[in-house]
C-alpha cells in the first residue's frame, strides 16, 4: 500500500492553475550566512572529503575565474563560522570542477580537476603528506588533453577492485567516460580513456545501482545536444565496460536539465529522481512504477517553482526541519537581478491546496549559486547549507564559498 506521504505528493497534479508556487520572505527567522573563502573569482562547486581523517568534512573548490583550485580544511566547531584553513592545490585556467580522489590507495588523498574553455585538460594533484604546509604537485593526464571541454568527474568502481574516474563535459565532441588508472598511478602517460556515451553539456553524474542487480550505474543529467534530459546509462559489467553503456531515459526527454538528486523520497525503500530544467521552470519528481527499478516506465510528477524566481540551478532534499520528511532546497541565477536566489521548501506543504510555498533563505540580491550540498558543518544535528556563488564577469568575485546555518530548529 503507498504511503499516505506518497499520495499526498501526487495530489500536486490536481492544483489548480491559478494555484501557483510563491515566495514567502522569511521575517522573523533568518538563515546567518558564514564565509569559507571569499579571496578569488569565480567558485565554482564544491566536493566534500574528509581529507585529514580528522572525522570532519573538509572541502576542494576550483575558481573558475580566478584559476585556481583550493582545500579547504574543516576547523573544527569552535572555529567554524570563521574562514577556514585553506591550501592551493594548483594553478588551473578555467577550472570547472575539483573533486577529491584516491589514486594510490595511499593517503592523504588527491584532488582530480576539470578545466573548460581553451585549456581543456584533467590535472590530477598529488600531495606529499597531510602536514599543514603541503607542497602539492600538479600534473596533466595525457590521454584527455584537448578531447574536450571537461565539466565533471567523479570517483567510481566498476566492480570488485575496479576503481576508476568517471568524467565528462560539453560541446564538440563531448562524451560521458570512464579513465583506467595505470597499475602505477603516477605513471600518467598510461592511463587510458574510454568513452560510453555522447553527451552535449554533463550536469549531474551520480553512482546508483538503477537496476538492482548489485553493481553500479550512472545517474546523469545533461542540458544540451541530441540527448538532454535525465537518463541512466547501464553498467553491464565486465567484459562490457569499454562499449557503450545502454541508455535508458527516465524523463525531461529534450529540456535543459540541471543538477538533480537521487533519494528515497516516500520511503517505500527505492529511490526517485528529483530534477529542475530552466525550459520548463518547474521542478520534476520522477519515480520508477514497475517492481524493479531498471524499468522503463517512469512516472513524473511536476510543481513549481516560484514565479518570481529566475534561473533554476540545483534542487536537493533533506530533512531541514527534523520532522523525518525531506524538504527542499532550491538554488537559481538571478539573471543580474536583487531577486531571493536560494530557497527551501517544507516536506509538507507540497500537497497544499494553495500551491506549493518556497521560503526565503539568502534574501535579495544579485547571485549565480551553483549545486547545493545538504550538510551538518556546525556539528549541531541539523542539515546546513554549503554552496558557491560565483557571480558574473572576469573581475566580480562574488560571495565565494559559503554556508548558511540552519536556524529551523533553534
Amino acid at each position: 500500500m503507498k504511503s499516505l506521504y506518497l499520495l499526498l505528493l501526487y495530489s500536486i497534479l490536481l492544483f489548480s492553475p491559478s494555484a501557483d508556487s510563491t515566495l514567502e520572505q522569511a521575517t522573523t527567522l533568518q538563515w546567518p550566512r558564514h564565509t569559507i573563502d571569499d579571496s578569488s573569482s569565480g567558485a565554482d562547486g564544491v566536493k566534500l572529503a574528509d581529507w585529514n581523517e580528522d572525522g570532519l568534512p573538509d572541502i576542494v573548490t576550483g575558481w573558475e575565474e580566478g584559476g585556481l583550485t583550493k582545500v579547504y580544511l574543516h576547523p573544527g566547531k569552535a572555529n567554524v563560522k570563521n574562514k577556514w584553513p585553506q591550501m592551493t592545490v594548483g594553478e588551473t585556467p578555467a577550472v570547472e570542477d575539483a573533486v577529491f580522489v584516491d589514486l594510490d590507495g595511499k593517503n592523504p588523498m588527491e584532488v582530480l580537476t576539470c578545466t573548460e574553455g581553451k585549456e581543456r585538460k584533467l590535472y590530477t594533484h598529488w600531495a606529499g603528506s597531510a602536514r599543514k604546509e603541503v607542497q602539492w604537485r600538479q600534473e596533466s593526464v595525457p590521454v584527455a588533453d584537448g578531447l574536450m571541454q571537461w565539466m565533471y568527474a567523479i570517483p567510481f568502481s566498476l566492480g570488485p577492485q575496479k576503481s576508476v574516474i568517471v568524467a565528462a563535459g560539453k560541446g564538440k565532441g563531448a562524451a560521458i567516460g570512464w579513465l583506467e588508472i595505470a597499475a602505477n598511478p603516477k605513471n600518467l602517460e598510461e592511463w587510458k580513456w574510454h568513452p560510453i556515451s555522447q553527451v552535449g553539456w554533463i550536469m549531474s553524474i551520480i553512482p546508483a545501482d538503477m537496476d538492482g542487480d548489485g553493481d553500479l550505474d550512472l545517474l546523469i543529467s545533461d542540458r544540451r545536444g541530441n540527448l538532454q534530459g535525465c537518463r541512466w546509462l547501464e553498467n553491464g559489467g565486465a567484459g562490457s565496460w569499454e562499449k557503450p553503456w545502454p541508455n535508458h531515459w527516465i524523463g525531461a526527454q529534450g529540456k535543459e536539465v540541471m543538477f538533480i538528486d537521487w533519494l528515497d523520497w516516500d520511503g517505500d525503500g527505492r529511490k526517485e529522481v528529483l530534477a529542475v530544467d530552466w525550459t520548463d521552470r518547474h521542478i520534476s519528481l520522477f519515480k520508477s512504477s514497475g517492481d524493479q527499478q531498471q524499468t522503463q516506465n517512469w512516472t513524473t510528477t511536476h510543481f513549481p517553482i516560484p514565479t518570481d524566481m529566475e534561473r533554476p540551478k540545483s534542487i536537493v532534499a533533506g530533512d531541514l526541519n527534523g520532522d523525518h520528511k525531506p524538504d527542499l532546497v532550491l538554488s537559481s541565477n538571478t539573471g543580474k537581478i536583487p531577486l531571493d536566489g536560494l530557497v527551501w521548501l517544507d516536506g509538507k506543504d507540497l500537497a497544499s491546496s494553495s500551491g506549493t510555498k518556497f521560503r526565503s533563505i539568502s534574501g535579495n540580491h544579485v547571485a549565480k549559486y551553483d549545486k547545493v550540498e545538504l550538510v551538518d558543518l556546525d556539528q549541531d544535528g541539523d542539515l546546513d547549507i554549503l554552496i558557491c556563488e560565483e557571480n558574473y564577469g572576469t573581475n566580480s568575485e562574488g560571495l565565494g564559498v559559503i554556508w548558511y546555518e540552519n536556524q529551523l530548529k533553534k
